[in-house]
């Protein structure tokens, strides 16, 4: 007689969705659910909150996704060190935003994020890109790649060339922007000169202050943080640790 073999239970994938608006958070929910397959462990309107909740949950019931639309207002900077902590936990996270803000989409794909999609895209779009983003690779959508890497012009500039723009623009001095970023007044001008050069490369004027300070203006790097970095709480701290279970 031959014995029969017990087919292995179904590995189920959790995600979470950080999303201001009510109804948009609970359509992302439905989208994943019915669209992915996905069991949507937590829902509620901000990081912070978000975070309150996975302190206080089993490491198994963590998400292994995270859909999140961070805020561009003054909580931006907090956010992003959020952003950051989830992505050393282990959680793979997928922004889902209106992308009004270039910098601050920029500062998360520096930040390590996923994936990245716009509103405007469609349900296979975000669909296409979870699949992804859970198979353990990174993408764009071609509508977020637009917005944030093909204004007509823009060159790619490296994280350290974007905050000397912005402070320089920003009026700061030279040696006060080496001494905001931790570097030598000599490394600061090298910076500045990097983004001189591609800039000129690109057709566009940066010879002056005055022509770098449009060119942050225009390109979108005048609401990078300019100001002190957020402390974390201490009651966040540990969480680097602690990695989602495998799904059951």
């Amino acid at each position: 007689m031959m014995g029969t073999t017990r087919a292995r239970p179904m590995r189920v994938r959790r995600a979470a969705v950080v999303e201001e608006y009510a109804f948009q958070r609970m359509h992302i929910g439905e989208v994943l659910s019915e669209g992915a397959g996905l069991q949507v462990v937590h829902h509620t309107s901000t990081l912070g909150r978000f975070l309150a909740w996975l302190r206080r949950t089993e490491r198994e019931r963590w998400p292994h996704l995270l859909i999140v639309n961070p805020s561009t207002g003054p909580d931006s900077s907090r956010e992003l060190k959020m952003v950051a902590m989830l992505q050393e936990a282990g959680m793979r996270i997928l922004v889902l935003s209106p992308l009004r803000s270039r910098s601050i989409a920029l500062r998360l794909l520096d930040a390590g994020v996923a994936g990245v999609a716009s509103v405007e895209d469609g349900e296979r779009e975000v669909l296409g890109l979870v699949k992804t983003v859970l198979a353990g690779g990174t993408a764009l959508t071609p509508r977020a790649h637009e917005a944030i890497r093909g204004l007509h012009g823009t060159p790619r500039l490296s994280q350290q060339e974007r905050r000397v723009l912005a402070l320089y623009a920003a009026g700061l001095s030279i040696a006060q922007v080496a001494d905001r970023l931790e570097v030598m007044p000599d490394t600061a001008r090298k910076y500045l000169a990097r983004v001189r050069d591609k800039y000129t490369a690109a057709g566009r004027s940066a010879r002056t202050k005055l022509d770098l300070a449009r060119i942050a203006w225009t390109d979108g790097y005048v609401d990078m943080d300019l100001g002190a970095d957020f402390p974390v709480p201490r009651s966040m701290s540990g969480i680097t640790a602690r990695r989602p279970g495998p799904g059951r």
